[in-house]
């Protein structure tokens, strides 16, 4: 499953020398994570199974820094393995096309009792789906 999300760099994220500060990458990241989520569909299966996406573990490379006001685009690939989303997000600047950040990581599908839950069918499916297959499946629901 693929996404694309954009976000400018606001001045409250910058560090002393300017620039975005380490830590917000991740909650790029996170925001990139819950908007591919939510076109998906996938915020309402998790919802009506009782269930939430959580972290289990992220990985960030830095790469080039981001500067405020600077244009941001966000590429996302999500794919379940061995009971886990994978996830990697490319950090770009839209306005160099820069990458500015890798971030990696697994993310599990955890009940409201704090157990760690298979990973359902219908998100499986759709994390196996393209741009190409949500469109279609817009078309169908029409």
């Amino acid at each position: 499953m693929k996404h694309i999300s954009f976000l400018t760099v606001r001045g409250y994220e910058l560090d002393s020398f300017g620039h975005v500060n380490n830590s917000v990458y991740a909650q790029y990241a996170e925001t990139a994570m819950w908007e591919c989520f939510a076109e998906y569909g996938l915020v309402d299966v998790m919802q009506e199974q009782g269930l939430f996406p959580v972290i289990m573990e992220s990985h960030l490379r830095y790469m080039h820094e981001l500067k405020l006001l600077e244009k941001v685009r966000i590429e996302s690939e999500m794919k379940a393995s061995s009971g886990l989303i994978r996830y990697q997000h490319h950090i770009y600047s839209d306005d160099t096309g820069k990458l500015a950040c890798k971030v990696t990581g697994k993310i599990a599908c955890v009940s409201r009792d704090r157990m760690i839950n298979d990973i359902p069918e219908e998100i499986i499916r759709s994390l196996e789906c393209d741009e190409s297959c949500l469109k279609s499946e817009s078309k169908t629901k029409t």
